[in-house]
């Protein structure tokens, strides 16, 4: 039988490759931005609905990662993405600053409630960093009645190169692929920006603000520090706009 465990490290391999040539520039320019928003007290917001919740999540509040980057809970966990008005409600527990970055993941980029966050986030004066499958998304309809599709309301647009349906390895004597990509390769879209924004505001005489493991010497000391510069960024529910923000969501 064919060695499909190499088949498929094969297949992430040439493709981590390829979004290192040919999204470089996007990833940098991404960088570039949430360095200078971080440099000037903003954060790097992070939101992804279902499986892309997950590398939101994992691109904040983790060992190397940014102490100022927070990611945005999908409080349907996936089960509502294609429910218009549902990202209102979402955001609404968040402060949005104009100074702000926000990257938004979703593999197809064609369902209401990442195409929403990126209007919202648009409205509100924020970057919005598009990360997607170009592939997909041009291949499916929108399924916002705008027609939108994600990477068409972002300022920069990561391109996942991820195949349509995600799925990219064909099964022996059957129709159907296994083997998904968009969460290896967009984990490491995200740590890439990651490390070359902490390199930017070093360069720039900054101490970069990155967590360290709470399992090393000193690192629940260096991460306390951190934590009191930045925890009422952090919080949810900042009360100095929630009124306004939760009286928007309430128009649906």
């Amino acid at each position: 039988m064919e060695n499909y465990v190499d088949q498929y490290f094969s297949f992430v391999i040439d493709l981590l490759g390829q979004i290192a040539k040919q999204s470089e520039a996007a990833i940098h320019k991404t960088a570039e931005v949430v360095a200078t928003a971080i440099e000037h007290g903003g954060l790097f917001l992070l939101f992804g609905s279902g499986h892309s919740a997950l590398l939101a999540r994992d691109a904040a509040y983790r060992a190397g990662g940014l102490a100022p980057a927070m990611a945005l809970e999908d409080i349907a966990d996936g089960d509502a993405e294609r429910l218009e008005g549902l990202a209102k409600f979402i955001i609404a527990r968040y402060e949005l600053r104009a100074n702000d970055v926000i990257a938004i993941i979703s593999n197809s980029g064609i369902n209401p409630v990442p195409i929403e966050m990126a209007m919202l986030a648009r409205d509100a004066g924020l970057t919005v960093i598009a990360i997607t499958s170009m592939t997909h998304s041009q291949a499916v309809p929108s399924r916002h009645s705008s027609g939108k599709k994600l990477y068409e309301l972002a300022d920069i647009v990561i391109d996942s190169r991820s195949v349509p349906g995600d799925a990219a390895i064909q099964l022996p004597e059957s129709t159907l692929k296994s083997g998904a990509t968009s969460t290896v390769v967009g984990s490491a879209i995200l740590q890439a920006i990651t490390v070359q924004v902490a390199a930017m505001l070093s360069a720039r005489g900054h101490e970069p603000p990155v967590w360290v493991s709470s399992n090393l010497p000193n690192g629940e000391i260096h991460n306390n520090e951190l934590l009191t510069r930045y925890r009422s960024h952090l919080a949810r529910y900042q009360m100095a706009s929630l009124s306004s923000t939760a009286r928007k969501g309430n128009q649906i």
